[in-house]
């Protein structure tokens, strides 16, 4: 996927996802032009947009009976509430500078129809989606109101001194002079002067509520970090565990029955050694290819665990090595790296295995005729951002179980990231392309 996520702080109801750096604190600019004309525009739209999500949810709740017009009602509503919260928060941040935070948003750890429809489940069941509700309606009833008030005080203040001034005049009898001038006018100085003071001082308490039901609560920061770290926490002793059983693997059916096979050559040289010198030196120079073949692989299981270079000359030189290998294997791999400054050894770790198993994904199932390696360092964020493109055959996905004949190692690549508290995602239609992605924390 072209990049999962959403720049949002989220949980993940399977995968933690990356905390943002902490907000600066709210700079309220809640008075001026801006923030008077937001509260009338907004009144203006509000008039009419009132009666739409409320429409909607009326809507859904009547139609529980027939369940498809409840569940079209409610996915509608639920999409709406979505777009209401970026908006409002772009509103916000536009009109008052305020920098408030993002509340976390769990997300689904599914995939398809499955992940949609949690993630529907998800957003429904969370605090945020209400308050987002409450928010909208609140400041919307807020600023009609005011506005509607304000207006009808203007209103008062320019029509009540002509209608008494027409009354006066007028040849008709006296009792409908109700309204003397004079008072008429100071009535109107009055209405004129609240409407002024509404219209200027008003916009502060929407800001108020902004930042009252659009902030992260303490508490939800707090679930945040705990679910995130218990996460991270699976994420690690699950990557472990499958990188003990691929050493395993690797050793056993790799370099285990190469040490085997040279001995037993070994083995056969020794016998012939006093009767058939030739075969033995046969045999010898045999035991001697073995020997090598067997160090290149304990060397590639080394590598796979540790590998030298990125300790010592830093993950662009690893990758560059990485990439050298896909392109030697058939595959042509670009790389591209922006890393302005070392990052740290767990961070540096994860993307190279990222890259090198998704590249080794490549060479040996994509069928692939070229493919891209994208590495970025976001310094605002503090975020490192991996990418592998690739333009062959489709349909790799995360599972379960990684373990049998069609194994692409994408479940242990989800887990390694997820123990360093990053986010990884793949998306591979049938027909290709195939994009893997990792945004990885890093701060040190």
């Amino acid at each position: 996927m072209t990049a999962t996520a959403d720049t949002e702080e989220i949980i993940g109801a399977g995968s933690a996802d990356v905390a943002a750096p902490a907000p600066a604190p709210p700079r309220v600019r809640g008075l001026g032009l801006v923030p008077t004309a937001s509260m009338v525009i907004g009144a203006a739209l509000g008039s009419v947009w009132f009666w739409i999500p409320l429409g909607l949810l009326v809507i859904g709740v009547s139609s529980i009976p027939s369940v498809i017009g409840f569940v079209l009602a409610a996915v509608v509503f639920v999409y709406l509430i979505r777009g209401v919260d970026r908006v409002e928060r772009v509103r916000s941040e536009a009109v008052f500078g305020m920098g408030i935070g993002i509340p976390p948003r769990r997300l689904s750890p599914h995939t398809g129809f499955q992940r949609w429809a949690h993630q529907l489940l998800l957003d429904v069941s969370s605090a945020r989606f209400w308050k987002t509700v409450a928010h909208h309606y609140l400041r919307m009833t807020y600023d009609i109101l005011v506005t509607a008030l304000a207006l009808a005080l203007l209103a008062f203040a320019f029509l009540a001194p002509a209608a008494a001034i027409a009354i006066g005049n007028s040849d008709a009898d006296a009792g409908l002079s109700f309204l003397p001038t004079p008072v008429a006018w100071l009535l109107a100085v009055v209405a004129l002067a609240v409407a002024v003071v509404l219209l200027i001082f008003a916009p502060a308490l929407d800001a108020t509520i902004d930042r009252w039901l659009l902030s992260p609560s303490p508490t939800a920061a707090l679930q945040y970090q705990v679910s995130a770290l218990a996460d991270a926490r699976q994420g690690a002793v699950t990557s472990a565990q499958t990188e003990r059983h691929r050493i395993e693997r690797d050793l056993h059916d790799g370099v285990q029955p190469r040490l085997v096979s040279l001995a037993m050559t070994i083995g056969l040289a020794q016998t012939k050694l006093d009767t058939d010198l030739p075969a033995a030196k046969a045999l010898i120079a045999e035991a001697h290819d073995d020997a090598k073949t067997a160090l290149v692989e304990l060397r590639n299981v080394v590598r796979g665990i540790a590998p030298t270079i990125l300790s010592d000359r830093g993950l662009d030189a690893a990758l560059s090595a990485v990439v050298q290998r896909a392109t030697n294997s058939g595959v042509p791999t670009t790389l591209s790296v922006h890393l302005p400054r070392r990052l740290p050894e767990e961070v540096e770790a994860c993307a190279y295995f990222v890259v090198a198993e998704a590249l080794t994904n490549v060479t040996r199932h994509a069928g692939a005729t070229q493919a891209a390696v994208t590495v970025r360092l976001d310094e605002a964020a503090n975020l490192l951002h991996v990418t592998v493109f690739d333009d062959g055959r489709g349909g790799a996905r995360i599972v379960a179980d990684d373990a049998g004949a069609d194994a692409t190692g994408l479940r242990g690549l989800d887990e390694r990231v997820r123990a360093a508290r990053g986010t990884f995602g793949v998306s591979s239609p049938v027909t290709g392309p195939t994009v893997i992605t990792a945004v990885l924390p890093c701060a040190s």
